[in-house]
């Protein structure tokens, strides 16, 4: 049978093949997508002479190319072989990112930025089509009861492949440059191998079974698939969501870098070592919010992370007051491990959600229709960020407190900078505002098996505290410090009786019985 037509049934055998090739699939990916965006890809774009115009298309193309996931439904649903489509886009997309890494060294110096502009949206474009139908492939291979730790191990263990790379790739630049003679050739070796670990994640696809799409996932009118994920009220909620929140992920983190090198002056040394405290706490907590999310629902990690990452935002214009100060590189720090923390969670069940919720015989438009609007919405965050950084860039809203022994001596005052909002600190406060909004729609969605927010924590906590036990040998002072906060917020839940219980339900195997639905009219 050729290696493109469906199976009629899943076996075992089959499922833990598909699986080993998501590993690779999954790792090669990553590592691609970590070489050809962030910091490599305008540095590309500047080292060929770019524009700040096209600069910022560049950045801006990745989420808008995956608007095109809509006609990707409409190929995927016409041919019926979400394998072949996966491959066969993949292959032609790493294809032109070859010939965009190649304009530097080929194409003749007054074409290279179109050249390599063109050849770039084709990839983006191209790989859409190709994410599409691999999302709907992994949704059918997955097994449902694991499929949190499954994502979660493949998320760790890509994210810590992905650090490694951007440092490597970082660092090798300049020896990279002085051996291209330019640096636009040092850049052109990273592209090269950015497309080599894109090519062996289309051909591990290859070796993915695919169950052959349910009748009812074939039969229906086209436009019928489209507003069908619309006119679901649960998953509508769950659209409204995702736009929401990638809208607020991706206004505020277009400015991270700039403002801590820019507004706070560190070095971009520093800025690595701080990405790097992230990706640790990153890869720690992939397993943690995985193992939650399998036994209880991806909403409950949902829940904690979210408002997480919104503290994260209110907690950055904090970092000057007005200026840097001695508690700048401490809450920078802070910022830094509640960003691991938070990504990792939302990073793992945004995606887990979704294909939790699209049912089987309609996966391809239900998790195509989740990608176009949170790509819809993260192509217009970085333009509404981009507007607000420049109407407020010479504003300030600021409270003082002063202190005086005696009202009529003016001069004799003790004042103290208590807040102090300038410039990109205006965009951290309406991306915090979008997430609030995000963070009640995100309430209002159904998903089996959900828990409140003071239960995660305790499983939270009672996995850290686990695991540092079990890492070394601590005295008995330091159990009791490190079992302090946990003990602390117990008390503050529903009470050691329903934490003994849900401990012996995760024992068990079995599932705590979802909570009535927080709104069942509401959209």
């Amino acid at each position: 049978m050729a290696w493109y037509l469906p199976l009629e049934t899943l076996t075992d055998e089959a499922r833990e093949k598909g699986l080993k090739a998501f590993t690779w699939e999954s790792l090669s990916a990553h590592s691609m997508t970590i070489l050809v965006t962030g910091a490599f890809l305008p540095g590309m774009a500047l080292a060929l002479g770019a524009s700040n115009f096209i600069i910022g298309l560049l950045a801006s193309f990745a989420p808008i190319a995956q608007m095109a996931q809509i006609p990707a439904i409409l190929v995927i649903e016409k041919v019926g072989l979400r394998k072949l489509v996966s491959v066969v886009t993949a292959v032609v997309s790493r294809l032109f990112l070859v010939a965009a890494a190649l304009v530097p060294l080929l194409a003749p110096e007054g074409s290279r930025v179109t050249l390599f502009t063109t050849f770039m949206i084709l990839f983006f474009v191209l790989g859409a089509f190709s994410g599409c139908s691999t999302a709907s492939l992994i949704k059918d291979l997955l097994p449902e009861k694991t499929r949190g730790s499954i994502l979660a191990s493949r998320l760790a263990a890509a994210t810590g492949l992905g650090a490694a790379l951007s440092l490597a790739g970082g660092f090798g630049l300049g020896p990279l440059s002085g051996w291209m003679g330019a640096e636009a050739g040092a850049y052109a070796v990273i592209f090269l191998i950015a497309a080599l670990f894109g090519l062996v994640a289309a051909f591990a696809v290859g070796f993915m079974p695919e169950p052959r799409l349910q009748r009812g996932e074939a039969g229906t009118r086209w436009l019928s698939r489209l507003v069908s994920p619309v006119k679901d009220p649960n998953f509508r909620r769950l659209l409204i969501f995702s736009a929401a929140w990638s809208f607020t992920v991706i206004m505020s983190g277009a400015f991270f870098a700039v403002y801590i090198l820019k507004r706070i002056g560190i070095p971009m040394s520093g800025v690595i070592l701080l990405a790097m405290l992230s990706q640790v706490a990153n890869i720690y907590f992939f397993r943690i919010w995985g193992r939650i999310a399998d036994h209880f629902s991806n909403k409950s990690v949902l829940a904690v992370t979210v408002p997480l990452f919104i503290v994260l935002l209110l907690l950055y214009p904090f970092t000057t007051m007005p200026e840097r100060y001695s508690l700048t590189i401490p809450l920078l720090v802070v910022i830094h491990l509640i960003g691991g923390i938070s990504t990792a969670g939302f990073n793992l069940c945004a995606a887990n959600i979704a294909l939790r919720l699209a049912p089987h015989g309609n996966a391809t438009s239900y998790l195509g229709t989740n990608a176009f609007c949170a790509g819809l919405a993260a192509a217009i965050a970085p333009i509404v960020g981009g507007l607000l950084g420049s109407f407020f860039a010479t504003k300030e809203v600021s409270i003082d407190l002063f202190y005086r022994r005696d009202i009529a001596d003016a001069a004799d005052a003790f004042t103290l900078s208590a807040v102090s909002f300038r410039g990109i600190d205006f965009v951290f406060l309406f991306s915090a505002l979008t997430g609030l909004y995000a963070w009640h729609r995100l309430s209002l969605i159904d998903e089996e098996g959900t828990i409140s927010e003071s239960a995660v924590r305790e499983q939270v906590f009672a996995s850290v505290r686990s695991s540092m036990f079990t890492a070394s040998g601590l005295n008995m002072g330091m159990r009791r410090m490190t079992a302090f906060p946990y003990d602390m917020l117990r008390r503050t839940g529903r009470g050691a009786g329903a934490t003994l219980s849900r401990a012996a339900r995760a024992v068990s195997g079995k599932r705590p019985r979802p909570g009535p639905p927080s709104n069942p009219s509401g959209s």
